[in-house]
């Protein structure tokens, strides 16, 4: 029975693997075998491209498609066999079945459509985590601080904005709690809203002071925020509110005033959440790239000038080099992880073996093997 079940979850993965990889019979002429090559692989993509503009009804600039996908030929084709090789008399013919990564070549229409219609998809991921910085343990109470958090989650979500899982939240407020107060380590604190996929991390901190009544308690709560853009490792606005509470004890005080408290505080954020998002998405973010390995003037202008026809990147540009090491600049539409996956296309199809040795915010760097 185990046997069989293995069978059937191999036959499974394989069908999935097969719906992105597609084999494909393309020919191709040219002066040498290397340049008909080339053109027989780039008629394998082309292949992969028309399919895709014609299900999705995609309307793309042929020139873009040419420039932004077509040139990356290589990058798309993960094997090749040569089935037939004929010299004429205008150089060398060459047919190959080719294997074509179809995945990523729907990414890349995906993106290009995306562009062309300056749009911007769904709204960010955030995670909501707690700052425990305040000495007065009644405002550490848990059932107080996960009301303040009910009240942000429900604004947020309300507008339609994705929020972390609660229990990786309050994973994190716990690592955070005996050595960071609301100013946290911006790079730790982004670098685990990445771990989520969370494009933002909202730090809240409470306080605030208990009043004694003629007919029962009052209380006033200061929340404070910090909202941070975790591919950047930057604070991108912070805010304070206050929001008094009243009631016969000093838990019902608290309780009026928590949930409020978290959804006044979502508020005077908005405007700035998406304004910062649409102008990520519209006009991309500025990246640092530094290679260490690579200093040749030939390489880093090849790299450059492929880096920049993937269809989220603009803009690239050497900004350093020496010491067998090269810093680039790029202007990029899309997320972290998308821009650490075209630095590795490039490597591949200039035949590099990269690592990643480091990331913080939007500075990466790579150790060319």
């Amino acid at each position: 029975m185990r046997r069989i079940l293995l069978l059937v979850i191999g036959v499974m993965l394989l069908s999935a693997t097969a719906a992105f990889a597609a084999a494909v019979t393309a020919t191709g002429e040219g002066p040498s075998k290397e340049v008909a090559l080339a053109t027989a692989m780039r008629r394998a993509v082309e292949q992969g491209v028309g399919t895709f503009i014609k299900s999705d009804t995609t309307v793309i600039d042929s020139a873009l498609v040419d420039d932004k996908i077509l040139s990356h030929s290589k990058g798309y084709v993960t094997s090749y066999k040569i089935i037939k090789e004929e010299k004429t008399a205008d150089g060398v013919t060459i047919t190959i079945t080719a294997t074509v990564d179809n995945k990523l070549i729907k990414g890349d229409i995906d993106a290009l459509t995306i562009l062309r219609k300056n749009a911007v998809v769904g709204n960010p991921r955030i995670l909501v985590a707690f700052s425990n910085k305040s000495k007065d343990k009644i405002f550490k109470d848990k059932e107080f601080t996960e009301e303040i958090y009910n009240g942000i989650v429900e604004s947020l979500t309300d507008k339609q904005f994705r929020v972390v899982d609660k229990a990786s939240a309050e994973r994190f407020s716990m690592q955070q709690a005996e050595t960071h107060e609301i100013d946290v380590d911006l790079n730790k604190a982004a670098a685990y809203g990445l771990k989520f996929h969370a494009e933002y991390t909202l730090f809240y901190n409470v306080s605030g002071v208990v009043r004694e009544g003629a007919i029962g308690k009052s209380v006033l709560v200061n929340v404070k925020t910090q909202l941070i853009d975790n591919t950047r490792s930057q604070v991108i606005t912070s805010k304070k509110i206050e929001q008094a509470g009243m009631g016969q004890t000093v838990e019902q005080a608290l309780e009026k005033a928590a949930r409020e408290g978290g959804k006044k505080i979502v508020n005077p954020m908005i405007d700035v959440l998406q304004k910062h998002w649409m102008d990520q998405q519209q006009n991309g973010a500025m990246y640092t790239i530094i290679i260490d390995g690579v200093d040749d003037p030939e390489e880093i202008a090849r790299f450059t000038e492929m880096f920049e026809k993937f269809p989220l990147a603009t803009g690239a540009k050497e900004v350093e080099s020496g010491g067998g090491k090269t810093t680039f600049e790029a202007t990029y539409k899309g997320k972290r992880d998308q821009l650490d996956r075209d630095v590795i296309r490039v490597a591949k199809e200039l035949g590099w073996t990269m690592k990643k040795i480091r990331a913080e915010g939007a500075r990466s760097t790579w150790k060319k093997q």
